[in-house]
């Protein structure tokens, strides 16, 4: 992954940082229900590599549920993926 960014519902994120995009580098940006994340140089994540992202969410921990995902690679194409869970992205490239 190069880049990513999703949606959230129900709930306002506060804050995204931790896992593997902090590892490799990411620069990560929120607004209060999206999250937005690539390397200024290039860095990227190989699949298996964990937490991608930690989110701080305000609300109910219930209903907190990821869509409008999208996945990058370094070329900029897209990465095929699937939400499990409402919270949980497996994707292979």
């Amino acid at each position: 992954i190069a880049g990513f960014q999703f949606t959230v519902t129900g709930g306002t994120i506060i804050n995204a940082s931790g896992g593997a995009a902090t590892e490799s580098g990411f620069s990560i940006t929120t607004s209060t229900s999206t999250v937005l994340a690539f390397s200024f140089t290039g860095s990227t994540v190989s699949p298996g590599s964990g937490t991608l992202v930690s989110l701080e969410m305000e609300g109910d921990s219930n209903s907190f549920c990821i869509y409008d995902l999208v996945l990058s690679n370094i070329s900029g194409g897209s990465i095929p993926a699937i939400i499990e869970n409402c919270n949980t992205i497996k994707y292979s490239e």
